[in-house]
């Protein structure tokens, strides 16, 4: 594979830190680290998003300030139960090890007992980040790990009208909008809509798929002609 290739890895581990144990776990909040970079050349700064009930906004907050691996917090309580700033901590994890290295942290969704890392770098880069997890001693799995290059990704028109026929209604049951409509209001062939919206759809279902690595269903003989 060529050095410059870029990739897609999606690590798996387990809660890296007591701060989103406590978020999720305790209080089954919504988490998300949006960004992770190394200040003073050992702790980690992490950009977090947290969604709360905001009747335990408070408390939440006040339990992760108390933990020991906390180093600083600075956080603004939105309305609703959204809190949202910046947490430094000094624990090895995986997060600590991406910003050290020369790969991109793209996402990270944390559940109950553990994370999900998604990360994008070139084949070298991202080989060398997996060593360096491997020598920190940093649990972690590997879920996927595939060459950008093979994402069927939407065209900006194909998104457009799959958005466009999901907020109308187009894939509930029963249907809101028929072709017929959609195609009034976009000036395109139902035919040509008909294409779009398959490939589209195709294109969607492969990603989550492959995301998900689940397995594809088993292909079936056909019938012979008579």
């Amino acid at each position: 594979m060529p050095r410059n290739t870029m990739e897609e890895l999606v690590l798996s581990s387990p809660h890296p830190h007591n701060f989103l144990r406590i978020a999720a776990d305790k209080y089954g909040a919504s988490v998300r680290i949006l960004d992770s970079k190394i200040v003073r050349n050992r702790y980690v700064e992490h950009l977090i998003d947290i969604n709360v009930a905001p009747e335990q906004e408070d408390q939440l907050i006040a339990d992760i300030r108390k933990d020991e691996d906390i180093l600083d917090m600075e956080v603004i309580q939105s309305k609703g139960g959204r809190v949202h700033g910046s947490i430094t901590t000094g624990r090895c994890t995986v997060c600590k090890e991406v910003a050290a290295s020369n790969c991109f942290l793209a996402s990270v969704d944390i559940n109950k007992g553990s994370a999900r890392w998604t990360i994008l770098g070139n084949h070298v880069s991202s080989g060398e980040l997996l060593d360096s997890l491997e020598e920190a001693k940093i649990p972690f799995g590997i879920e996927l790990k595939r060459n950008l290059r093979e994402r069927e990704l939407l065209t900006a028109r194909q998104e457009e009208l799959l958005r466009l026929a999901f907020e109308r209604g187009y894939f509930d049951f029963p249907k809101r909008a028929g072709l017929k409509e959609l195609s009034e209001e976009t000036g395109v062939k139902t035919s040509t809509l008909t294409e779009i919206l398959r490939r589209g759809q195709k294109k969607v279902l492969g990603e989550y798929f492959i995301a998900r690595q689940l397995p594809a269903p088993p292909k079936t003989a056909r019938p012979a002609a008579d």
